[in-house]
């Protein structure tokens, strides 16, 4: 039995994705689906068995970019194709310990006369150890990301034409999700052109975009991780330029002790240049301006 709670998280994120409801439920219930965008931008999942009945289990290998591998199980408390889906999902430790369990509800909703469908996901989880602290600090992240290649696999398995650049773009701002996470500049300028421009929140926020040392100096005024996902995305492309938008939620502790929970705007371009997606522009706001 897991010990008593040391921490616990909430979160509700929403995605529209380019495919009929069915074959998005099907993309939530079918092994080779899951292991196919299960886990935070840059993990894979050699290994996934899923039972998709209530009491059913659900099996994933989670393999970290250091070829580390993370299994996580769990277990469908509702199943009701192709509008509702409850799991637990939980990770245990090598001695059996339960480090974190979470409850994931997710809802199917037909747009656009059935062509389209979002999905809205709720997640609390509960950390039982120390460990689990940083485990669930990045959880909004990799669920956002998670989300995101989902994205992608749904446009591929639906034939769209804009699969792969969708994938492509998205991946992107996985990239992204993992550069501000980490504080690392490299990863955060890799996919910006040389001539992009930005609109960003006032300093010190200021910095998600621009070259490498602004994105460095940054990063240096946080303490710890600072968690950027975004809770809405919709990714729309036409040639060579694309856009995406949504609603972005970042949190964090600044150098100064400032404890920082911001939900910001976000609208960016892209642009394909001899074959590679480039951020050209990125504007970001919040409501109500932000008193410095």
């Amino acid at each position: 039995m897991p010990a008593e709670p040391v921490i616990e998280r909430e979160l509700t994120l929403a995605r529209l994705f380019d495919a009929p409801r069915p074959l998005v439920f099907s993309l939530w219930t079918e092994a080779r689906h899951i292991a196919a965008w299960w886990g935070p931008h840059g993990f894979d999942n050699p290994h996934c068995e899923a039972d998709p009945r209530p009491g059913g289990k659900l099996l994933v290998h989670m393999r970290g970019p250091d070829g580390g591998i993370h299994p996580m199980g769990g277990v469908y408390d509702e199943v009701d194709p192709p509008a509702r889906l409850v799991l637990t999902t939980y990770v245990d430790l090598p001695d059996g310990t339960r480090a974190v369990e979470s409850r994931n509800t997710v809802t199917f909703v037909e747009i656009d006369q059935g062509r389209k469908t979002r999905v809205i996901l709720h997640v609390k989880g509960t950390g039982f150890t120390e460990q689990a602290k940083f485990m669930l600090s990045g959880m909004e992240a990799g669920w956002a990301t998670s989300l995101d290649k989902l994205g992608g696999l749904a446009a591929s398995e639906n034939r769209n034409t804009d699969a792969a650049d969708q994938i492509a773009i998205r991946a992107i701002l996985g990239d992204r999700t993992n550069a501000v996470f980490g504080k690392v500049a490299d990863l955060a300028a890799r996919h910006l052109a040389a001539d992009a421009t930005a609109f960003d929140l006032p300093a010190p926020l200021a910095g998600l975009t621009g070259g490498k040392p602004a994105l460095a100096a940054w990063f240096a005024g946080w303490v710890g991780p600072v968690t950027w996902s975004m809770s809405e995305l919709a990714v729309d492309i036409g040639g060579a330029l694309a856009s995406a938008h949504g609603t972005a939620h970042l949190t964090g502790i600044r150098t100064d002790g400032a404890e920082i929970d911001l939900e910001v705007r976000v609208t960016m371009a892209f642009q394909r240049r001899d074959g590679i997606w480039l951020i050209t522009h990125q504007h970001l706001s919040i409501e109500p301006p932000l008193r410095l």
